[in-house]
């Protein structure tokens, strides 16, 4: 795609996010989920609301998955929470996700400096949760830390990727995700979800100030794993915000029902090559069996057969022949400039040495939970050694007699055989500023 690219004045105009190629172990643009100071609460409930569809999609959750659905979306709303009260270089990122749910000492911390409902949650209802509840999440993203590459990507302090700016700005984005792990499924997710939901950010301008963003998704069944609809809902509401999809799947077997019915009822193209024979009877009947299904199962390499939306209303299906990037944009196809114009695409990119980032990344944890303690004035106050970390009251787990043989904190159990938690005793008090506001 980038040899296509190659002039000057489109170079300066892409950005590339680049996660499997020869570089990629060296430098990433910056992409923080929340590095939340500025924005507004309803564009802060879009990221939320991304960050949890793409774990949706990802991990293919559904109704039944309402626990772990609850737990992530509780932990992103927090840390959007906790950026807009932390100042520049201490902004969390999603490797502080973990760290959230599983170090009750950083998460007393950051309690003080949460909503009322979202403190109430973890100070109350949390703790009751047993230890399995988080485990779907902090895996996943402890997978991702063990990138050097997604480290470096999502690890950043600041987000030089922005793609509310990019599709605003024309600009270009080249991503390439990886090759379909489960981590690099949730990156891919986290880019579409994330473009989808700033697509609806489009609704406070007017359409005049909506650039079309024209959007490509190969294996588009990748993104749609959530059983809720999710992905099929986004792109229904998206077109009216300026967005174009392309979408490109081998296999329409593989979507689910609601976003196939979605693409099916909005769409403005649909071609199609040669497939097996239940998914061709899928298109066939698009068609009103003409062409029949075995039209599309006998169809030769490189041919194909179409049915387009042409002066605002749909043709009959015909076939025509493939070519390919090389020659029908021969003029514009220069493989041999890509190395000049890599320096242009990394300064549009904003990529930043990973070393660097990882380095910083590697102290947040302990330096976030650091300045929240001193804003507190915890350390001055409690009048112990100040060089010693202050660390909240132990969560004792309620278990009787027939639980199991640890130190139990009630010596009768209501429910003998059933594990009980105490509510999280953390004292809560609201951060005190300098001007005296709460």
């Amino acid at each position: 795609m980038k040899a296509c690219l190659t002039e000057p004045e489109i170079a300066a105009r892409v950005i590339e996010l680049d996660l499997v190629g020869p570089r990629s172990r060296d430098g990433q643009p910056g992409w923080n989920l929340f590095a939340a100071r500025g924005l507004d609460p309803e564009a802060a409930e879009r990221r939320v609301e991304a960050i949890v569809d793409s774990f949706a999609s990802a991990l293919q959750w559904g109704e039944r998955n309402n626990r772990a659905l609850t737990l992530t979306t509780q932990a992103a709303g927090a840390l959007i929470e906790l950026a807009k009260v932390l100042p520049d270089g201490l902004q969390p990122t999603i490797f502080q996700m973990p760290t959230l749910l599983g170090n009750p000492d950083w998460l007393a911390a950051a309690l003080p400096y949460l909503s009322p409902a979202r403190r109430q949650f973890f100070a109350e209802r949390f703790p009751r949760l047993s230890e399995e509840a988080i485990t779907p999440v902090t895996n996943l993203i402890d997978r991702l830390r063990s990138s050097t590459q997604l480290a470096a990507l999502l690890g950043s302090q600041t987000s030089s990727y922005d793609i509310r700016r990019a599709m605003d700005e024309r600009k270009i984005v080249l991503a390439c995700p990886g090759a379909g792990g489960a981590k690099d499924k949730l990156v891919a997710c986290l880019l579409v979800f994330d473009m989808l939901h700033a697509a609806k950010g489009r609704a406070n301008v007017t359409p005049e100030q909506r650039p079309p963003f024209h959007l490509f998704l190969d294996e588009v069944q990748t993104y749609d794993g959530a059983a809720g609809g999710n992905l099929a809902a986004l792109l229904e509401q998206t077109a009216k915000y300026g967005v174009r999809a392309t979408l490109l799947n081998q296999n329409p077997e593989r979507l689910t029902k609601q976003t196939l019915n979605a693409l099916t009822t909005n769409r403005s193209h649909l071609i199609t090559t040669a497939l097996d024979a239940h998914a061709a009877g899928l298109i066939a009947r698009e068609w009103g069996a003409d062409p029949p299904a075995s039209a599309i199962t006998g169809l030769p390499r490189w041919q194909f057969i179409a049915q387009v939306t042409h002066k605002g209303a749909l043709t009959s299906p015909f076939m025509f022949g493939g070519e390919s990037i090389e020659d029908t944009y021969a003029t514009s196809y220069h493989p041999d400039r890509v190395a000049n114009i890599q320096p242009a695409i990394d300064t549009a990119s904003g990529r930043a040495d990973a070393t660097e980032t990882i380095t910083q990344l590697d102290t947040l944890d302990q330096r976030i939970r650091e300045h929240l303690e001193t804003k507190q004035g915890r350390k001055q106050d409690s009048g112990a050694d100040p060089d010693r970390p202050w660390s909240a009251p132990a969560t004792r787990r309620v278990r009787g007699p027939a639980c199991d043989d640890t130190p139990s904190a009630s010596a009768d159990c209501a429910e003998p055989g059933r594990r009980h938690s105490a509510p999280l005793s953390i004292p809560v008090s609201q951060p005190r500023t300098r001007d005296g506001e709460q």
